[in-house]
């Protein structure tokens, strides 16, 4: 009996990140306002009532898929925080490009959800920008490291979100040039800056 309650945790569990990264996609895509319950269900093959099993309503899937995408910068730090990485501009920049080769939303949808909340003092605000920090402040703390960075936190901020305005060209302008283009020219202009 175990075995068959294991297997049935683990279905469950599949089926939620399943909702969250369809409803990352479709917040991505759409907005979170214009992405409905309706939406989510459809995409992911299930009816509403089987998604509110799982989810009690819609913010909380929203703050559940932010969760998620805040989880998904600890790949990063860790790649920052890394030894081998002397330079973690340009080891960062290599892995957007192949976590976008992934899921090319979940790369723009923390993005896109801060810029759909900016000024509506919703509690998500906080829970974005605790994401955000999870990224921006190891890659300050490397950056200080060089000595070069005037002001590490703002660049590292900067950073961030010149990354994913790289992504949402790559999606804007599907593949000309591709997303590998916009990514070394990005660090090219990082490299003539700093001479």
């Amino acid at each position: 009996m175990p075995h068959q309650s294991s297997s049935y945790e683990e279905r469950s569990q599949q089926t939620k990140r399943n909702i969250l990264r369809e409803s990352a996609r479709l917040f991505a895509r759409n907005g979170y306002h214009k992405t409905t319950i309706s939406d989510i269900s459809k995409a992911i093959g299930m009816t509403q009532g089987a998604l509110f099993h799982k989810f009690p309503n819609k913010e909380a899937i929203l703050f559940a898929v932010v969760e998620r995408l805040a989880r998904g910068f600890d790949e990063y730090t860790d790649s920052i925080q890394s030894e081998e990485s002397d330079d973690p501009i340009k080891s960062v920049v290599k892995q957007m490009v192949s976590h976008y080769r992934k899921n090319p939303e979940d790369t723009i949808c923390l993005a896109a959800l801060a810029s759909e909340f900016a000024s509506s003092g919703h509690p998500i605000l906080e829970r974005i920008r605790s994401a955000y920090d999870r990224f921006t402040m190891p890659l300050a703390e490397e950056l200080a490291k060089s000595g070069f960075y005037k002001d590490p936190s703002s660049t590292a901020v900067a950073f961030i979100g010149a990354v994913q305005g790289i992504a949402i060209q790559g999606l804007l302008r599907e593949e000309d040039p591709s997303l590998e283009k916009l990514a070394d020219a990005f660090l090219d202009m990082m490299k003539s800056s700093g001479n």
